[in-house]
């Protein structure tokens, strides 16, 4: 089967020491090709652009004789893609014998007109300038090998190493493709062949391709193939490259775009994706994406300049896939995949977004992306995108960031068909040619956003124990629970009665003091205002109590943080951006623990800078920086993004795409097992003065308990695929949170979700250590890795039953044993929330 065959490829190029890569004479036309014109001339074919065409939609014993004719009635055979995807114009010469099965020949030309459907700024993209050495589809077929699979398989492509040597050809260029078939190998039925092929324009070094492998399998091997598997090697973190005097150009921060903001790149509308960073540097027309037949990215559901193996940049891509998509259409009639050079196009255009949200952006007339020359991109396909795929999903990981000689990107991407990993890339470059360093960063020095008119978030005075409040926890708690101008002042009169308007949370889930400090304007939003909080942690908190544990909870040290982003939020009126009311949700962030607070602590501190804000109509988008500090130690910090939605908009409850799972929670088998309930020891209330035995590993007592029941283990699961656990959460309107968060606005929050996958990961390691929870304790979370979360959906009274569906994607034993899981949170059966990175630790008690 398909796996067997990349077995086997492996050992037969171990075997001959690796594709051979002299290319022998091959006969050539004579004729110069000079040209320029739309039409250029070209030497006599041996094969036109009309057979090749007939090659791809029509007969094949039409093009290479009465030989082939059993080829016709073969319900699949090998074939050049038809119209538009048919880049073959002429067949110059073929050197090999025919149905021979040996090494061979052929050389093509492809013609770039002015008016390709494909242009881009000028340029012929990178995809189809290697699409474009297609000709070995012819090759094989002329050396005969669909006489020997019969109809029975398909060609598929395996591995391919392309480096580019300059330019990418422009309208005008012909470019010449000289490809050679090395050898065909068979093990059992799989047939494989090797192949290579140079692309020249002039005589002037184009492309190259070296250890190209194809191989013919049949749809169930395609489909059973397994995907491609990631050695550790390839997913180790590792540091990424910069220069050494490297400066941001633009601040950045984890974001996402949707399905319009994406589009608007199409129009060269920069802050319709990006927001009003972008809204101020001086461009005419500013560089946009392809759109037409190559628009390949429908949305990025995560962007992170800090995230991904090498820390330098992480972005996620996604395209809908539909059957009659052009692209399936086309290539081939009668086996309908995505091409790979197409899906390297889609990891391309994603590349490009992170490095147009970097501030690589110029004029679309004089900039054009290339791949930087000389770099060797290998490409390996372990998988199709057919008519049945749904999404398919890029992720890019950074490796090394330059301006030599233009500003460019090396990167590493996986793209996903559905939940199969189909295709690696390693080593895949784009570079900006037509700017420069000195040109980038002359164009942002002039904006108003540049990086350094951001307030620093310092660390210089921070206070060791209480500081005066310039608000007070009066003034606090009327904004969340009384009258909001008692909170603010006379610009929030409106709100007191008859106008709805979004509150911070009440007592007792309120976990700000006062305000300390305030680098802000009132009522004006604006990028680097920032505040600083403090809360004096009770030693007798009701949470310590219900949590069984000496350690303050995760979602308190979070909520902490995130209280005191809504608190600048609405200090600067957020709320009078939009006449209409206007509701509160956290959407995203990114945070590390990198400490845990004891009942003991005293006094922490808060503070949260305002990254970026922009507005669509009613909806009002707000990032932020968020610390918190114990003294002079930090304890969390990271980012969020929040939201001010109308109330229409929160009810349309989509959720989160399945495509956004882990590939663990992609592979689980969903079908619930029996589920045990969890005991609910008191404290049953925050307000319940009972209390339980709170020594050792202990689930939360029934006021911090945010499950009611947890699945069985499976006794048949697979020892070596991560373990899928999953909980229930039965929804309750008479649940204390509701109450609490918000008034006026009932909704569960998301941070005790994130605590019951805490929960959740506690239990798992209940039954995995069973011997240590008497002489261990719980850690708060995992210390020092970062952890994200990702909100598309709101619990709310109404609902009847949250899930939580965890991956434990990894293990260790020892003195002090860990977790780290991934997870997925539906309500009544929608995707609404998705967890990825959280840890938990058992450590000795004491």
């Amino acid at each position: 089967g398909y796996g067997r065959a990349l077995m086997h490829q492996a050992q037969i190029l171990e075997a001959m020491g690796g594709v051979p890569q002299t290319l022998p004479p091959v006969a050539r036309a004579t004729a110069e090709v000079r040209s320029a014109s739309v039409h250029p001339a070209s030497p006599p074919a041996l094969f036109p652009r009309e057979m090749c065409l007939e090659f791809a939609i029509g007969s094949a014993a039409k093009v290479l004789g009465p030989e082939f004719a059993e080829l016709d009635t073969y319900p699949v055979r090998v074939r050049l893609p038809d119209e538009p995807l048919m880049l073959v114009d002429r067949i110059i010469s073929i050197d090999g014998q025919k149905r021979s099965l040996s090494g061979g020949a052929i050389t093509t030309e492809h013609d770039v007109l002015r008016d390709g459907w494909y242009l881009d700024a000028g340029r012929m993209p990178v995809s189809l300038a290697i699409e474009a050495g297609q000709a070995d589809l012819f090759l094989c077929a002329y050396l005969g090998i669909d006489l020997m699979v019969k109809g029975r398989r398909s060609y598929r492509l395996l591995d391919a190493t392309v480096t580019f040597h300059g330019g990418l050809p422009r309208p005008g260029d012909i470019i010449r493709y000289d490809i050679r078939i090395d050898r065909f190998v068979r093990q059992s039925d799989t047939w494989l062949f090797f192949f290579r092929f140079d692309g020249h324009v002039n005589g002037r070094p184009v492309l190259s391709m070296r250890d190209g492998c194809a191989g013919f399998f049949t749809q169930e091997e395609s489909r059973d193939s397994g995907g491609i598997v990631e050695t550790a090697e390839q997913i180790e973190p590792r540091p990424g490259r910069r220069p050494g005097d490297w400066r941001e150009l633009v601040p950045m921060k984890a974001e996402a775009y949707d399905e319009a903001q994406v589009d608007a790149l199409r129009r060269g509308d920069l802050p319709g994706c990006f927001g009003n960073l972008f809204s101020s540097i001086n461009l005419q027309k500013p560089t946009h994406l392809p759109a037409g037949r190559l628009r390949l990215v429908h949305r990025v559901p995560r962007l992170d300049p800090d995230g991904g193996r090498y820390g330098l940049g992480f972005i996620r891509s996604e395209m809908d896939v539909h059957p009659d998509d052009w692209f399936l259409t086309c290539h081939f009639v009668d086996d309908m995949v995505m091409p790979g050079t197409l899906m390297y196009e889609c990891c391309v255009q994603t590349l490009r977004i992170f490095m147009m949200r970097m501030g690589f952006v110029g004029e679309h007339d004089t900039t054009c992306w290339e791949p930087v020359a000389g770099v060797a991109s290998k490409l390996v396909c372990r998988g199709p995108v057919t008519p049945e795929t749904r999404v398919v999903a890029c992720e890019v990981h950074v490796k090394e960031i330059g301006y030599g000689p233009a500003p460019n990107v090396i990167a590493d991407a996986l793209m996903y068909a559905d939940e199969a990993k189909t295709v690696r890339v390693a080593d895949m470059t784009l570079q900006a040619t037509g700017l420069s360093r000195e040109g980038v960063e002359a164009l942002w020095s002039q904006s108003d956003e540049a990086p350094q008119k951001v307030s620093p978030l310092g660390t210089e005075a921070l206070p060791l124990s209480k500081q005066p409040a310039i608000f007070d926890r009066d003034r606090i708690l009327a904004f969340a629970e009384g009258n909001p101008s008692e909170g603010f002042g006379d610009r929030y009169r409106p709100f007191d009665s008859g106008r709805f308007i979004a509150r911070l949370p009440a007592r007792p889930f309120s976990f700000l003091s006062r305000i300390t400090g305030v680098h802000a304007t009132a009522w004006q939003v604006e990028r680097g205002a920032w505040v600083e909080a403090q809360y004096d942690v009770p030693p007798d908190a009701w949470y310590f109590r219900a949590n069984r544990q000496p350690t303050m909870p995760f979602a308190v040290m979070q909520e902490i943080a995130l209280q005191t982003c809504g608190w600048l939020a609405a200090y600067m009126g957020s709320a009078l951006l939009c006449d209409c009311d206007l509701w509160f949700r956290n959407l995203q962030g990114s945070a590390t623990l990198h400490k845990e607070v004891f009942a003991e602590a005293g006094t922490l501190t808060s503070r949260a800078r305002l990254l970026n804000v922009s507005q669509t109509g009613s909806t009002i988008i707000e990032s932020f920086e968020l610390q918190l500090w114990h003294g002079r130690d930090i304890v969390y910090a990271g980012e969020s993004t929040f939201g001010f939605f109308a109330k229409e908009d929160l009810e349309q409850q989509t959720g989160l795409r399945a495509a956004q799972d882990s590939a663990a929670l992609f592979a689980a088998d969903r079908t619930v097992r029996d589920l045990t309930p969890l005991p609910k020891a008191p404290p049953l209330t925050p307000s319940d003065a009972a209390t339980s035995a709170n020594e050792g590993a202990l689930l939360p007592a029934a006021a911090w308990l945010m499950l009611n029941e947890i699945e069985a283990p499976d006794p048949e699961a697979d020892p070596g695929r991560p373990m899928i656990v999953r909980a229930v959460k039965r929804v309750n309107p008479a649940d204390w949170f509701f109450a609490a968060h918000f008034v006026g606005d009932k909704v569960m929050p998301g941070s005790l979700m994130l605590e019951a996958l805490i929960q959740l990961m506690k239990e798992v390691a209940l039954r995995r250590w069973p011997d240590l929870a008497a002489s261990h304790r719980f850690s708060a979370a995992s210390v020092g890795a970062p952890h994200n979360w990702l909100y598309r959906g709101q619990i709310i009274p109404r609902n009847r039953e949250a899930e939580i569906e965890a991956a434990v994607v990894n293990a260790s034993d020892g003195s002090s044993p860990a977790l780290r899981a991934d997870a997925v949170v539906r309500v009544d059966g929608v995707r609404i929330y998705r967890m990825t990175d959280f840890g938990l630790t058992m450590v000795p008690a004491g």
